[in-house]
């Protein structure tokens, strides 16, 4: 059963996560890159799952799909699809496209560092441009949504420094942790490998086009609270690209969507997102001193609580939800043990509870009623 509305993209991020174990941030990374049709580059060690988290993505936004392995010996055609040599004898070029990059609507790229300059121009112009232009001057329009990338490591020449910017959204992912192996296990064996579509693009189309009209009318909030986060950033010296800062389609597109689909405020909204345009893992050090000028590292945690708790509720696992708001008003609570915090962060402690103190309310209400209409 398909499921459209406003509370589509958390259900979305759950379904996605649902596959896998401590795989959450993951998921939300990979649908704020749909949702505001930017591109993702995942960097981590082999078999973290970040080829089955997008190809599970596909199949529950039921999406054409492409797929590839890139190597130094890769060359254009393997993306972009042969030419078909029966034509060329007949002196006709025709370049067989079908199921490759300008024929879908979500690719997966690994090693993505990895492809020659030849290679990497072309994913560049459908990347960017979303068309392809063939060597006979025959322009391909790409119907491409979202390019996801992954590799092993950080690209090291400083040529692939402008592809790298091209990705608006980068995560660092980790091995899951020791303690949750078991549950990994267990997880994976019993999970159910026929995955269902949730929604289609037209969906997430439509959800764009609402935060479009979002990000218009909120504008002045959005600017502001942007800007805010690159110059704090940049006196880290942490590298943002204008590009990334200023453009409509990239960095205050990204704090818009986030703002929106978790509703929260657009200052909240940045410093969320912030994290997701470092350039390497070098910075954190370096971002987590700037964070501290935007946000006490309290409010940071009790927001990332209550989001989850939302997240958790939203897919059914209300026991999880209702710990984790209570773990939300705890943090946010601490805070006023320190007056001088509580001063200048007075009103987002206070919405932070408040929030907390409703979603608990509403999980509780769910919960009795469940639990009459078992008794009946």
């Amino acid at each position: 059963m398909l499921v459209v509305g406003v509370s589509l993209p958390r259900k979305l991020i759950h379904e996605l996560a649902s596959g896998f174990v401590g795989r959450e941030e993951e998921a939300r990374v990979a649908v704020l890159a749909l949702l505001t049709r930017q591109h993702a580059v995942f960097i981590g060690e082999p078999g973290v799952a970040k080829s089955a988290l997008i190809h599970r993505l596909a199949r529950l936004v039921n999406c054409r799909y492409f797929y590839y392995l890139l190597s130094k010996y890769t060359v254009p055609d393997e993306l972009i699809g042969a030419i078909d040599p029966v034509a060329y004898k007949q002196g006709r070029f025709v370049r067989n496209i079908k199921g490759k990059l300008p024929d879908v609507e979500l690719a997966f790229i690994d090693e993505i560092f990895k492809g020659s300059s030849e290679t990497l121009n072309t994913l560049l112009n459908v990347m960017n441009e979303r068309i392809f232009v063939d060597c006979d001057g025959t322009v391909y329009q790409c119907p491409l949504w979202s390019l996801y990338g992954a590799s092993n490591e950080l690209p090291t020449d400083s040529e692939l420094a402008a592809f790298y910017d091209r990705f608006l959204l980068r995560h660092f992912v980790k091995r899951i942790s020791s303690t949750l192996l078991e549950n990994a296990i267990i997880h994976n064996v019993n999970l159910n490998p026929n995955v269902q579509p949730l929604c289609s693009l037209s969906d997430i189309s439509r959800i764009y086009d609402e935060i479009t009209a979002y990000m218009r009318q909120n504008i002045n909030a959005i600017a502001k609270a942007t800007s805010q986060l690159v110059i704090v950033l940049r006196q880290h010296g942490i590298f943002v690209s204008d590009r990334t800062a200023v453009s409509p389609h990239h960095l205050p597109r990204l704090v818009a969507t986030y703002s929106y689909v978790f509703g929260v405020d657009v200052r909240k909204s940045a410093i969320a997102v912030s994290k997701y345009v470092l350039p390497n893992e070098e910075a954190l050090e370096s971002y987590r001193k700037a964070l501290d000028e935007l946000q006490p590292p309290e409010i940071r945690e009790a927001s990332e609580k209550l989001e989850k708790a939302r997240d958790f509720a939203v897919g059914g696992d209300l026991k999880t939800a209702k710990r984790l708001a209570a773990e939300a008003i705890q943090v946010a609570q601490s805070l006023f043990n320190k007056p001088e915090k509580v001063e200048l962060f007075k009103e987002e402690i206070k919405q932070i509870i408040g929030d907390a103190e409703n979603l608990i309310k509403d999980i509780s209400e769910i919960q009795r009623r469940l639990k009459k209409f078992k008794r009946g």
